[in-house]
C-alpha cells in the first residue's frame, strides 16, 4: 500500500507517519509541498505518486480565526477538500477525510448521550460547517471514502496554529505559577493524537467498509475535569479554578456537548489510560 498523507507536519499526521504499518510506503508532504487549494499541482502530485490512499490532515483548524476568516476556512475544509475529491477520483486513489466532532451542535447535552455516526450534522461555528462542507462533498462524489471524526487531540508534536495543545497549555501554565482557569460546562472526548492514528491504519489495513467513523478515545469529560487530569498525572501541585463558558468569550459559538462514539465496533481504551501514557512519555 502507498500512502500520501496531506498536511504532514501537523499533530495527527506526525503520529500516522510514526505509527505506519512497515508494508505501508508513506509520502508525506507539508502544506508547503503540496497545498490542497493548488488543483494544479493537486493533480500533478497525485497522478504522479500512483498511491492507494489519500489521508487528508491539511484544515484550518482555528475556530476563533474561522469565524473572522470565512473565506479562509471554506477554501482550505471545503475547496481544497473538493479538489482533493477530484484529483483521487482521477488518480484513482482511496481519499479518508479527517473530520471534527464540531460539525454538531451540542443538542445531545440533554441526553448525556456521545453523538454516533449516524446522528444528523448541525455545526454552529464557521469552522464546523466548512468541515461538515468538506464532509458532504467527500459523501457526495466518491463512492470509495472514509470520512473520520476525531476530538480534543493532544500529541507529542502539537498544534502549530493552536500553539501547542491543551495539555500543554495546562502544563506550561503550571509550571510558572500562572492562574487556570477552565470551562466546566463543555464536555468533550479528549483524544491521544497516538491512539487515533493507530486506529484509522487499523481501518484501512482491514479494508472496513466505506463511510462515516468516529475514532476517539472512549468516554468523555469536561475541559475542567481534563486539565484536573492532566496535573494529576503530571504530579504537579496547582490549582484549576472551574468557570463557566460565559466567563470565556470566544469569537466562535462554542457547542457545550460534543462526545463521539463509535457505533460500528471501533473500540479505544479510556481517555483516562491514553492521557496518563502521553504525561509519562514527555
Amino acid at each position: 500500500m502507498k500512502a500520501i498523507i496531506t498536511g504532514a507536519n501537523g499533530q495527527l499526521a506526525k503520529d500516522l507517519i510514526e505509527n505506519a504499518p512497515k508494508n505501508v510506503k508513506l509520502i508525506p508532504l507539508s502544506k508547503q509541498e503540496l497545498d490542497i487549494t493548488d488543483m494544479e499541482k493537486l493533480d500533478e502530485t497525485l497522478k504522479q505518486a500512483s498511491a492507494d490512499i489519500v489521508i487528508n490532515t491539511a484544515a484550518f483548524v482555528n475556530v476563533d480565526l474561522c469565524e473572522s476568516q470565512p473565506e479562509k476556512a471554506f477554501l482550505v475544509n471545503s475547496v481544497g477538500v473538493k479538489n482533493l475529491v477530484e484529483a483521487s477520483k482521477r488518480a484513482g486513489a482511496i481519499l479518508l477525510q479527517v473530520s471534527t466532532d464540531y460539525v454538531f451542535d451540542g443538542g445531545k447535552l440533554k441526553d448525556k448521550e456521545p453523538y454516533k455516526e449516524e446522528d444528523i450534522p448541525n455545526p454552529i461555528n464557521v469552522y464546523g460547517v466548512s468541515k461538515y462542507a468538506g464532509e458532504l462533498v467527500v459523501r457526495n462524489y466518491l463512492n470509495k471514502y472514509y470520512i473520520v471524526r476525531v476530538a480534543s487531540l493532544y500529541g507529542r508534536a502539537g498544534s502549530k496554529s493552536k500553539g501547542g495543545n491543551f495539555v500543554y497549555t495546562v502544563l506550561n501554565k503550571a509550571k510558572r505559577g500562572e492562574p487556570l482557569k477552565v470551562v466546566n460546562d463543555i464536555y468533550m472526548s479528549p483524544t491521544y493524537a497516538k491512539d487515533a492514528a493507530v486506529k484509522i491504519w487499523e481501518l484501512l489495513i482491514n479494508r472496513r467498509e466505506f463511510g462515516t467513523y468516529h475514532i476517539t478515545n472512549s468516554g468523555y469529560c469536561s475541559w475542567y475535569e481534563f486539565a484536573v487530569k492532566i496535573l494529576d498525572y503530571a504530579g504537579i501541585k496547582a490549582d484549576a479554578i472551574p468557570i463557566s463558558h460565559r466567563d470565556f468569550p470566544r469569537k466562535a459559538k462554542i457547542p457545550l456537548w460534543t462526545p463521539l462514539e463509535s457505533g460500528k465496533g471501533i473500540s479505544t481504551r479510556r481517555w483516562e489510560e491514553a492521557l496518563k501514557e502521553f504525561i509519562n512519555s514527555l
